[in-house]
């Protein structure tokens, strides 16, 4: 694939973006979304809540080793799914474009930036006003919007999973930890192909 390419009818693959404007685009909207989350919990002085569960109830061990898990299988089912469903390795066709070029650092930045605000947004600030159910509505209705409906059922998996890692105690170290991996080793494994 060259940069030159361009995006034609029939669906063929347009240029590949700069990785560095990739990294600087993720931060503004994820440091946004980071942002609303800690603005949102403030104005409704739950600021306490970040502290409640940054690390969660069993300690650091025990909820990044959760995450850890919870990433490898979910990265594994990831894969599983792209080679089963035609739809998925249109989404996955799509990732590699933006970052068929980027460098180790730039995705490991990247991946980082998106856990870490995603979880704070939707597991700790949407998921302690609407509780569980609420926080995997708004995660599937954002992301679906985003993907289409073929990325619904794994929208929905995600989120649920994620929000029980909160739910059952092993805070947002634990969902950001699979969150993480999950997103980095799909990436890496995209990269790849």
């Amino acid at each position: 694939m060259t940069e030159s390419s361009q995006q034609d009818p029939e669906g063929e693959q347009g240029p590949e973006p700069e990785p560095g404007l990739v990294l600087a685009t993720g931060t503004i909207v994820y440091g946004a979304m980071g942002t609303a989350a800690l603005l949102w919990l403030w104005a409704r002085d739950r600021s306490d809540a970040l502290a409640e569960q940054a690390i969660g109830d069993y300690g650091p061990l025990a909820s990044s080793g959760v995450g850890l898990g919870v990433g490898l299988i979910g990265a594994w089912l990831m894969s599983q799914a792209i080679k089963r469903f035609a739809s998925l390795k249109d989404v996955a066709s799509a990732a590699h474009r933006l970052f068929a070029r980027a460098s180790d650092g730039v995705a490991i930045a990247f991946v980082l930036i998106s856990a870490i605000a995603e979880e704070l947004f939707f597991r700790l600030a949407v998921q302690d006003l609407f509780g569980l159910f609420g926080a995997v509505a708004v995660y599937v209705l954002v992301n679906s919007s985003v993907g289409g409906l073929r990325w619904l059922a794994f929208t929905f998996a995600h989120a649920m999973v994620l929000g029980l890692i909160v739910h059952f105690g092993f805070g947002l170290l634990g969902s950001t930890t699979a969150h993480a991996v999950l997103n980095y080793l799909s990436l890496r494994r995209i990269q790849d192909s």
